[in-house]
């Protein structure tokens, strides 16, 4: 009986049951003892019992405001504390202590006003105060028992002046959307919820990246040598550079919103470096941990009312943009942002829960990379991560399953792979043979296909952009408003096409390529393209692979001096007028002169989004038996890739040997199988014999007529090595 009436009344003593039953006059109770036991008997029940002795910590918390919630120094912020769940009766006491950013108390136990379930408190923040995040500790206590809690506040260097209003222009001014408060502290979760690993669930309070370091110092540290947070790292891979130090950061421009670096914060959100792009180097607590290690989390830039422009843009409208805090060092702060979090979600809890990298977790921003969904790399989009066996075979559940990190490995914080269009390497690529070998096929032609010179992504991957339509060009000439650029203020983008389910092109790749960086010259091909990032790779040199890409097409400002100039390119997103945005970008580069536009594109790799094998090509889509499949016919365009450029007497079969006859897939057998290279035959007609090549392997010898098959066919010697060619 104890335990029903202890639950009902949920009192955890059978003293305190009987006590609080006897006061409230609910029910009458006798003991009697038998023995070493108490029997007890319930003479009578008042009423029904519906109440509770008195609710439980975690049924209880505490409300906390600061009103303003980022007050400026020298001005009055007023704190109200007040009951919140299943308090019981009115609050008698309650204190407040305040503590600056440098940890020292500034208020300590004060008494607070008390008006029923509420508690007020008004503090003048001093003048000569900290600016920064402060905190203030409430204590409540009712009739019974206390509680106590602890929230954040924000303390700014200056009052809020809102900016000078324009006079009225015709047509009138656009109404600018209010901007977002600075963000309140979040309610307060109780209890904490604990996550996987132990010892975060010691974590009792957050306080920006310094909670995660003060542990992991080692992988803070890594991570401020890191691609990810340096925006920039060593080019080996780059045939236009020394190898030095380049990426987005430094010196990068592309075809999409072209110079990240002038785009005042907007292309920084994803950025795990939590101040933005600063101008100074990194620091540990400047490594936002959560943005890769909590797919919770979720984070904005505080606005800054005192950092706005005002422009007037091409439909004549007058608006005023407002941009993120920044200060001497160029710093941006960002905070959580609590509206796209789940409702009563506390950071306490999100460092709790912290988790490794999962698909959600990298394609938050690779997969929105261009300024939308699917938009720049066409293979990845958000729901990738929960893509269909069709849209990715490798990472669909019931596929293989598997996530980013099973290929692209993340020793000591280094990412391993890298695109024809990116500058760094930083770890070594990822390749299909690590999990199915170079021998994937039980028939030895596939196989011979998979050890030559076809990527397992020509076969594998048929089309590109299969979970949303990825942008194929762009051209910055033709505005296009678009109401989420610029963090919501709306802004304006080149003229985007798009397009879904598309077939790529192919081009031979041999890990090397070409990207064009900032403040070099460039010349078009002959067709008049600039070409921005090229893949490098020949023809059967042995190290070059086909592979299937994405060509990204895009009008640039050419200087007259040959470079392409990086435009100031929030110019165009609050103008609409490209030639403003190539005008201020000419003044930070020191440029002078006259421009003009120029077609530009880019190769990507496609590399995600395989298929599964039952989707495989039959030889007959790729070729026929004839050995030159006309382009266009097939998948592969083989004349485009030169495997039909080959000397006439190859083709007559007499270059090595007295003319022969035979079909084209036994002779391409019978030769691979002696273990000719591919570029004994596929390449241009040699123009002589090398300068003393017989006496560099042996002594002079008269030349006899099986003196090729001897070479070619027995010692396996390729052309190259005795033959001069164009």
């Amino acid at each position: 009986m104890w335990h029903l009436l202890c639950k009902v009344l949920r009192c955890g003593e059978k003293a305190e049951a009987i006590a609080f039953a006897r006061k409230m006059g609910l029910i009458q109770v006798k003991l009697r003892r038998v023995g070493m036991k108490q029997i007890v008997i319930a003479v009578s029940l008042g009423i029904m019992i519906s109440s509770s002795c008195y609710a439980d910590d975690h049924d209880r918390y505490i409300k906390m405001s600061a009103n303003p919630a980022n007050p400026a120094l020298g001005k009055t912020v007023q704190f109200q504390c007040s009951e919140g769940g299943e308090w019981r009766s009115s609050l008698r006491s309650a204190k407040i202590s305040i503590t600056n950013p440098q940890g020292l108390r500034v208020v300590s136990g004060a008494g607070m006003e008390l008006d029923g379930i509420a508690a007020k408190y008004d503090f003048v923040v001093p003048s000569n105060g900290k600016i920064g995040n402060w905190k203030y500790k409430c204590e409540l206590r009712d009739r019974k028992s206390r509680l106590r809690s602890t929230a954040s506040f924000a303390v700014i260097d200056s009052p809020v002046v809102d900016p000078p209003v324009d006079p009225p222009v015709d047509p009138p001014p656009v109404v600018d959307p209010p901007v977002d408060p600075p963000v309140d502290p979040p309610p307060v979760v109780d209890p904490p919820v604990n996550g996987p690993i132990e010892a975060h669930n010691t974590i009792t309070e957050y306080n920006g990246p310094a909670t995660c370091i003060t542990c992991h110092q080692k992988e803070a540290a890594e991570m401020l040598d890191s691609l990810h947070m340096q925006w920039s790292g060593a080019t080996p891979d780059l045939t236009n550079t020394k190898g030095e130090s380049l990426g987005k950061g430094k010196g990068g421009i592309n075809t999409f919103c072209t110079y990240a670096m002038s785009s005042k914060g907007a292309c920084f959100s994803c950025h795990v470096r939590g101040d933005g792009n600063a101008l100074d180097a990194p620091k540990p607590e400047d490594v936002d941990c959560l943005m890769c290690h909590s797919d919770a989390y979720q984070r904005k830039f505080i606005a800054d009312p005192n950092n706005t422009e005002t422009v007037t843009n091409v439909f004549g409208q007058v608006k005023t943009y407002v941009f993120g805090k920044v200060d001497a060092e160029g710093n941006y702060t960002t905070v959580p942002d609590f509206d796209k979090m789940a409702a009563g979600t506390s950071m306490v809890n999100v460092a709790r829960t912290v988790h490794l990298p999962t698909n959600a977790s990298c394609l938050r921003c690779h997969a929105t990379a261009g300024g939308g969904d699917w938009t720049k790399r066409g293979d990845m989009g958000l729901n990738s991560a929960n893509a269909t066996i069709s849209q990715d075979v490798h990472l669909a559940k019931d596929g293989a399953n598997l996530s980013c990190v099973n290929c692209h490995a993340a020793l000591n914080h280094q990412i391993s792979g890298r695109g024809i269009d990116l500058r760094a390497t930083e770890a070594a690529s990822p390749t299909c043979q690590a999990c199915h070998t170079d021998k994937p096929h039980a028939n030895a032609t596939l196989n011979r296909h998979a050890q030559g010179q076809v990527s397992c992504q020509v076969c594998h991957i048929r089309e590109y952009a299969k979970g949303g339509a990825t942008e194929m060009s762009r051209d910055w000439s033709t505005p296009v408003w678009n109401e989420n650029f610029c963090s919501g203020q709306g802004g304006f983008v080149g003229e985007e096409v798009k397009a879904a389910n598309v077939k790529p092109e192919y081009v031979w790749f041999d890990g090397t390529s070409y990207v064009y960086n900032v403040g070099e010259t460039i010349a078009a091909d002959a067709s008049g393209v600039y070409h921005m990032a090229r893949a490098n790779g020949q023809p059967f040199d042995g190290k070059s692979y086909i592979v299937p890409i994405k060509r990204h097409f895009s009008s640039m400002p050419l200087h007259e001096s040959g470079r392409i100039i990086p435009p100031a390119i929030m110019w165009m997103f609050m103008t609409g007028d490209f030639d403003i945005a190539v005008q201020k970008g000419m003044e930070e580069q020191g440029l002078s002169g006259n421009y003009s536009m120029v077609k530009a594109d880019a190769e990507m790799l496609i590399t995600h989004g395989v298929d599964p094998k039952e989707k495989a090509p039959s030889c007959a889509e790729c070729h026929n038996g004839t050995g030159s499949t006309p382009d266009g016919v097939g998948i592969v365009p083989f004349a485009a890739l030169g495997y039909h450029t080959v000397p006439a007497a190859v083709r007559s079969c007499n270059l090595c040997h007295e003319k022969k006859s035979m079909g084209w897939e036994s002779m391409h057998s019978y030769h691979e199988g002696r273990g000719l290279s591919c570029a004994s035959c596929h390449t241009q007609e040699p123009t002589g014999v090398k300068q003393g090549v017989c006496s560099s392997c042996h002594g002079s010898k008269s030349w006899k007529s099986e003196g090729h098959k001897k070479h070619v066919a027995e010692k396996r010697i390729a052309c190259i090595k005795c033959h001069t060619f164009p």
